[in-house]
């Protein structure tokens, strides 16, 4: 009988921890999810379209860089189908007994420009030059010496005249004439002779050329 009271008293004592301490913790629960706040709304619609332009920057980035990607893969097949034909090019030159190489390169270059200035001594003409010449020299004013540059563009003269004045008089008429440019009167002595002696250089232009 006595353990039958202690056994109903212990149980009592239980129930009525369990029951305090159920209580005891309900006092510091906080339930937020029947609250309603206008202001998030605002926000959480930001963050889904700022979520949604993420999503749609990344496949952008992806789609381009596929893009690129392709496009690298073409042009290495070109640069290798180059490489190959720049390959069968030397090998049929080699067996031509053609030198291709890159010293044989450099000299057909400054082989092509000798070529070049001698195709333009060829088209150059003495006989115009000289009547072109002629208009511009002064009376009293004599040339002993023409010499012309590789490519006849560039004239350098020598002579002799009565004055300086005369000089001056003949790089003036070249300075005015159609086909001589910049004329510049290099130096001028006088001589024994008594006579001013003069060297001039000035541009030349072709008529035609």
């Amino acid at each position: 009988m006595a353990l039958t009271r202690l056994w109903g008293t212990w149980l009592a004592e239980f129930l009525e921890q369990i029951r305090s301490r159920h209580h005891a913790g309900r006092q510091f629960e906080i339930n937020l999810s029947s609250r309603y706040r206008v202001e998030m709304v605002t926000y959480r619609t930001w963050l889904m379209w700022g979520c949604i332009g993420l999503l749609l920057s990344i496949v952008w980035n992806i789609w381009q860089g596929g893009l690129i990607y392709q496009e690298s893969q073409i042009i290495a097949a070109e640069l290798e189908r180059v490489r190959q034909l720049d390959n069968s090019v030397m090998d049929q030159a080699k067996n031509e007994g053609i030198d291709l190489s890159e010293g044989a390169l450099r000299r057909l270059s400054s082989e092509v420009d000798l070529a070049n200035q001698l195709l333009e001594k060829r088209t150059f003409s003495w006989t115009t030059f000289l009547t072109e010449l002629e208009q511009t020299i002064p009376p009293r004013l004599a040339l002993t010496s023409i010499r012309l540059d590789q490519a006849g563009k560039t004239v350098q003269l020598t002579g002799t005249a009565i004055n300086l004045e005369e000089v001056t008089a003949f790089t003036v008429g070249l300075e005015n004439h159609a086909t001589f440019k910049n004329p510049v009167l290099a130096q001028h002595r006088v001589g024994s002779s008594g006579l001013v002696e003069f060297d001039v250089t000035v541009q030349y232009r072709q008529t035609g050329v």
